[in-house]
């Protein structure tokens, strides 16, 4: 009796990890899927982006912070270009039981991607947080923003980023152990700058509030001495409540703009980094359990890819002037305008 009901528990047990193999493998084909449809949506947007900072018809990417969107951008087109078709090529490989030397190529592009995906990923990361602290100093500081974000600066900050993911990405490599790497990366680069930017978050809306309450009470005071001054009064003199000094680094949309990209980022990055967590530090007692773990690694791979998709339309969604850049690049006009910043 006890050895038929042995027989029947490892039958069961047999049964529950051919079903979560299944599972498993039908979720790498939906992430092949996913990743081929998000690919060429993420290259064309970034292009675009790119382009229009490049060309930029109105004027609007000569500000210093333009190269912080810029190495964003590079990011998230070497994501499309590499990193998503290589990932893809390596599921579809795998799920097909396609031929040994496929697989073989697909898993060294697979390893090519991850190299590429732990810098872009982490300089993405990093752009969003530089992006977000000059909002703070242009809300808080704008007599000495021109001073401290300057072009040499900036693009300082954006090549030494790119530089130390790139040396960084290539540890593993150099011989490296790979779970002590990835505990590090999840450490001190994932969780480190995401915990940082959602703080700086938290200080870029308060001070961007207490902006537009300032700016409101300003307002209100202009209307009143217009309306009890004299309608002779000289154009020449200043207006006591006018300092246009203190806003001309005030880019209201560009701010709200930098909210949604580190919200999108945080949105993806956090459920990634607490089921890394438990991939890394968990001794997990069973097959179905590794194989539920790498189930949701998967799908929060997807929500940060989805987030490399999204960048650009963030732009265009909440940028005007990026949207009109675009219609006079497609319309192959050209537009003068110079901008206060």
């Amino acid at each position: 009796m006890s050895q038929e009901n042995g027989s029947s528990g490892a039958s069961t047990n047999q049964t529950d990890t051919l079903f979560a193999k299944m599972i498993y493998a039908r979720c790498e084909l939906g992430s092949a899927f996913t990743l081929a449809i998000l690919s060429p949506v993420t290259v064309l947007a970034n292009i675009l982006l790119i382009t229009a900072i490049f060309k930029d018809p109105l004027k609007y990417f000569k500000k210093p912070t333009s190269y912080f969107v810029l190495g964003l951008s590079v990011a998230d087109l070497l994501c499309g270009l590499f990193v998503e078709p290589f990932f893809a090529m390596y599921f579809l490989g795998r799920y097909f039981l396609a031929s040994e030397e496929f697989q073989a190529i697909s898993q060294t592009l697979f390893l090519v991607g991850s190299v590429i995906s732990t810098a872009s990923l982490n300089a993405s990361f990093v752009m969003v947080l530089m992006l977000s602290l000059v909002q703070i100093i242009a809300i808080e500081c704008p007599y000495r923003y021109k001073t401290w974000v300057t072009k040499k600066t900036v693009i300082s900050c954006v090549l030494v980023t790119w530089l130390y993911f790139t040396v960084y990405s290539f540890l593993p490599i150099l011989g490296l152990d790979q779970i002590v790497f990835f505990k590090l990366n999840l450490t001190l680069h994932s969780t480190l700058i995401s915990v940082v930017l959602a703080f700086v978050q938290i200080c870029m809306y308060r001070a961007f509030k207490g902006r537009l309450q300032h700016q409101i009470i300003t307002n209100r005071s202009l209307s009143r001495y217009d309306s009890t001054n004299s309608p002779n009064r000289s154009i020449g003199n200043k207006h006591p409540f006018r300092k246009p000094v203190r806003y001309r680094t005030f880019d209201r949309n560009f701010i709200i703009m930098t909210f949604y990209l580190a919200a999108i980022l945080l949105f993806a990055a956090f459920p990634h980094i607490g089921v890394f967590y438990f991939f890394l530090y968990t001794e997990t007692t069973s097959i179905q359990e590794e194989l539920s773990l790498n189930i949701l690694l998967r799908t929060t791979d997807l929500l940060l890819f989805t987030k490399v998709a999204a960048d650009a339309f963030i732009f265009a969604w909440r940028l005007p002037s990026y949207r009109k850049s675009l219609e006079y690049l497609i319309r192959g006009k050209h537009y003068e305008v110079e901008t206060g910043v």
